[in-house]
């Protein structure tokens, strides 16, 4: 099997981030859905005990049927934070629904590159930030969903590493190698549902030479199934390098890698299983927009490069 290279490809362009440290700020927005305030104090906490000051958007914890308040206003701290010199990163405090509807409420002529972490529903600023501005973006724990539930090592370092300007080798235990082989490209993904909705979009998501990250919570088999064929149909797989699932927690994870294979069973390039970004452990912190290399080998994915200046 060919051991595909970054250097084969045409490398675009792509803007990083100043890197974070202790000490300084972090901006919490909530774009999406409604935030429990219990979990979001306890997630402020543990980023202040990591060592970095916290300032909360103005109305992350208002509620508007299922959002985080109504569209100005989750809009108006989302541009607050990237207008705030002071903030250094930006950490969405969960996902759910609706971080689509801001879109028309950002000027992409004003919004500076800044670390932009999330995952689930964020998947959709994700890619609109990397395919509309060229950002490294990061798929990753969210201040109340995942920094609200406790503290975890593992987490806490690889997010620390990351941001810091670590360009890491991650490697989890529980994560399978469904087909082997090794394969380097720029690495790009987040949420399935999410990946569907932007197709006819300006921010669908691009596939070709890329290194595919891929997961999803709550889906049932048969409609990760659909959302893979719908994929597969519109050719988004012709052209990866190479495929890394989440964990699928509550998707019956135990039968989708029969059903992933069938899906791909023409695509000759290495396809993992149950690697921790968004839901589950949550474990990685996910450059999107950067080269990286997966090995099935080791069931490893490698920066190539650290993702942040």
């Amino acid at each position: 099997m060919r051991r595909w290279s970054v250097s084969d490809q045409r490398r675009q362009s792509i803007i990083k981030p100043k890197r974070l440290s202790p000490g300084e700020t972090i901006g919490v927005v909530a774009p999406a859905g409604r935030v429990e305030p219990a979990d979001l104090h306890r997630g402020v906490l543990r980023l202040e005990q990591l060592g970095f000051k916290v300032i909360v958007g103005r109305h992350v914890e208002k509620r508007h049927r299922y959002l985080a308040g109504k569209d100005p206003d989750r809009a108006a701290d989302l541009r607050s934070m990237f207008e705030n010199r002071d903030v250094r990163a930006v950490l969405c405090a969960r996902g759910g629904s609706g971080a689509a509807r801001l879109l028309r409420f950002l000027d992409r002529n004003r919004l500076e590159p800044k670390i932009f972490l999330g995952c689930s529903d964020v998947t959709t600023l994700l890619l609109y930030f990397s395919r509309i501005l060229g950002w490294v973006t990061f798929h990753g724990p969210m201040v109340a969903t995942q920094f609200g539930k406790g503290p975890n090592q593992a987490m806490d370092e690889n997010f620390m590493k990351v941001l810091g300007g670590e360009a890491l080798e991650m490697s989890f235990p529980g994560v399978r190698t469904l087909r082997p082989g090794q394969a380097e490209g720029i690495l790009t993904g987040g949420c399935l549902t999410l990946i569907c909705t932007t197709i006819g979009t300006p921010y669908e998501i691009e596939t070709e030479d890329k290194i595919l990250f891929i997961e999803d919570i709550d889906e049932a088999p048969y409609r990760i199934d659909r959302m893979l064929s719908y994929l597969k149909g519109l050719g988004k797989f012709d052209h990866v390098r190479g495929v890394v699932f989440g964990q699928m927690p509550r998707c019956q994870p135990e039968l989708l890698p029969e059903i992933i294979m069938e899906i791909f069973d023409e695509l000759p390039v290495p396809v993992l299983f149950g690697f921790p970004s968004g839901h589950g452990d949550s474990l990685a912190t996910l450059p999107f927009g950067l080269p990286v290399r997966i090995d099935g080998m080791t069931g490893s994915l490698r920066m190539l490069e650290p993702a942040v200046l």
